[in-house]
């Protein structure tokens, strides 16, 4: 352990201390602060950042689902919703709905599940949806030119994240109820440390890149995404194997009028990839009352560039693609969008495991190094800005009462797939090469349908727990 002369030490000691301030952690420490506890949220970049995976205007919230479980978590989640918003005294979501519409004999394996998976989930949540043709599709968006088979499912329990914000209302309330919230504090090590009989963490880092600091708490939670393996294997050695998107998010002008353009709530297309094995799955969202006029979002649901550590992203380059692929998307099935160029387009990170779901538990004890069993909690991966307010109630039951109804067999961090080749944790550093962009390219040669998506899924197994 470092000499704690060398470091500024933060007190008093904390209940809890959050590595990652986006909106998983700002909403775990909101949940911790509000419970009555010591909280400090650590965020190596500035708050609000472009860094991560909380960067865009929107994402979206939706209770549509093919696993039941899911389905029942999210149809939970809209309460969180509700309570969260009375506490911020703000609406952080326009619910507008949903369309998922597509192919109705696409395959499991996709990111988003199947088309039609989600309809024995809605009738037992007793939750409305409405199908639809392809000629009523058509009649009530600006889609053309779709197939004949093609059916819809529409659900109106779904709607618009304001993530922006989200972000500050979160931000703000943890503050509020007592959250220290320290901006520029890169995370290096944890170590467990023996204080007057009490078994604590010390957290090593730095501020602004130079400054060394450390804190002191009972409980950890590490919440900070795609960066997670920066945290995880300097203090406890080993990796997480982390499949990063870098997603592109593609934005188009839409007619103003006259017969102006307007899509009446997001939407997903379920299909196949097309004969270049490049992923067709589009989705999009409305025009936002917090965004620019008459301005879109519609991207492709996969992304062709994929690394293991963001260190690798590459931070100047915007795929041409995969935004050439959404673009083609525009011009051949949208209609009153000019898909002639994007009005704006960016990225951001969307963290993955083999079974694209979460992994929320706890640092299995065998690697706390004489910490405390179940103090340290992370949470990383899956597409979870729905789940905002389910995560963070979940993550404080976590690391204050010891365990969560939502911490799922599911969700575990030493789940492998069914086959056991494939394994969240490996010991040691995040290796150069990928072996999970190996593992699909090899996939990808002698598998054909939607669980081998160019750039886009990979394949959702059964999973089992060691």
């Amino acid at each position: 352990m470092a000499s704690e002369s060398l470091y500024q030490t933060h007190q008093p000691i904390y209940d809890v201390v959050v590595i990652g301030g986006g909106p998983i952690g700002l909403s775990a420490a909101y949940e911790v602060a509000k419970a009555g506890k010591s909280v400090a949220v650590l965020e190596k970049n500035n708050f609000f950042n472009q860094a991560g995976s909380s960067g865009d205007l929107v994402r979206m919230f939706r209770t549509m689902y093919t696993e039941p479980y899911m389905a029942r978590l999210a149809h939970e989640a809209m309460g969180m919703w509700d309570a969260l918003e009375r506490d911020c005294g703000d609406s952080l979501r326009l619910m507008s709905g949903l369309l998922n519409f597509g192919d109705p004999d696409y395959g499991e394996g996709g990111p988003e599940g199947t088309l039609k998976g989600p309809i024995k989930n809605l009738k037992d949540l007793e939750m409305a949806f409405k199908e639809y043709n392809k000629d009523e599709i058509e009649e009530r968006y600006p889609f053309i030119n779709l197939p004949e088979t093609w059916q819809g499912l529409y659900a109106p329990d779904n709607g618009c994240i304001n993530v922006q914000q989200l972000c500050r209302s979160l931000y703000r309330l943890a503050q509020d109820y007592g959250a220290h919230t320290h901006q520029y504090v890169s995370v290096t090590k944890i170590v467990p440390l023996q204080e007057d009989g009490r078994q604590l963490w010390e957290v090593f880092g730095t501020k602004h890149g130079s400054n060394d600091i450390s804190f002191t708490a009972e409980k950890i939670v590490i919440a900070c995404g795609a960066y997670v393996n920066h945290v995880v294997y300097p203090s406890f050695d080993f990796h997480l194997n982390l499949d990063i998107w870098e997603m592109v998010a593609t934005y188009f002008s839409m007619n103003a009028g006259p017969r102006g353009t307007i899509f009446r709530s997001m939407w997903f297309q379920f299909a196949n990839n097309n004969a270049h094995d490049r992923s067709q799955l589009f989705y999009g969202f409305p025009a936002l009352p917090w965004g620019p006029l008459n301005v879109a979002r519609i991207a492709v649901d996969a992304a062709t560039n994929r690394i293991n550590d963001p260190k690798k992203r590459k931070n100047s380059v915007i795929n041409a693609v995969d935004i050439e692929d959404t673009r083609e998307f525009v011009q051949k099935h949208v209609s009153g969008v000019d898909s002639t160029v994007p009005a704006f387009s960016l990225s951001c990170l969307q963290t993955n495991v083999f079974d694209n779901m979460f992994v929320l538990d706890f640092i299995p004890e065998e690697y706390l190094k004489g910490g405390a069993k179940d103090s340290v909690a992370i949470f990383t991966a899956g597409w979870a800005m729905k789940f905002v307010p389910l995560l963070g109630i979940a993550l404080k039951d976590m690391v204050l009462h010891g365990d969560s109804k939502y911490k799922r067999k599911e969700f575990s961090i030493l789940r492998k797939n069914q086959e056991g080749t494939q394994s969240i944790i490996s010991p040691g550093p995040v290796p150069d090469e990928d072996p999970v962009v190996m593992d699909r390219m090899n996939l990808r040669a002698t598998t054909k349908g939607p669980q081998t998506q160019a750039g886009g899924s990979s394949m959702r197994a059964m999973v089992s727990v060691a």
